[in-house]
């Protein structure tokens, strides 16, 4: 019957919920306070229970996260349509996301508009390629 708890509920990203607590810098009794138990929480963040819609409310709003950033995402096996470029673009927005919401030093904030230049280089370099492709004798060097 363990399978049947882990199908009800909703599929989240159980590695998300972990880390937003983490990034939040609570512990599971923060999260669980006195609404659900701390096993549960945990269960969550290890992938062996999945929470109610009012459960997962609770954790977005305690770490200050919308419910959607904790759904789990399809595999890039399931997502013939992604492309490199657009997935480096949307990279590089999160990183410009993270900084703008962190007390950053100016020694990180450089290093991370640097990490933000370097994924959009990419993402164009990549689109770049696909745009124009080459033969295999010519990536030789």
């Amino acid at each position: 019957m363990q399978g049947a708890a882990r199908g009800s509920g909703i599929a989240v990203d159980p590695e998300r919920v972990r880390e937003a607590r983490l990034e939040a810098g609570l512990s599971l009794a923060q999260i669980a306070r006195d609404d659900v138990s701390r096993t549960f929480i945990h269960f969550v963040e290890t992938g062996k229970s999945r929470p109610s819609q009012r459960i997962l409310a609770l954790i977005a709003r305690r770490t200050g996260k919308p419910i959607s950033y904790f759904m789990r995402q399809p595999s890039l096996a399931a997502q013939p349509d992604t492309d490199l470029s657009t997935d480096l673009a949307r990279v590089a927005e999160r990183v410009r996301q993270f900084v703008a919401v962190s007390q950053l030093t100016k020694t990180e904030l450089e290093a991370m508009k640097l990490v933000e230049l370097t994924l959009r280089q990419a993402g164009e370099l990549t689109k770049s390629l696909r745009l124009h492709p080459r033969t295999k004798s010519n990536h030789a060097s």
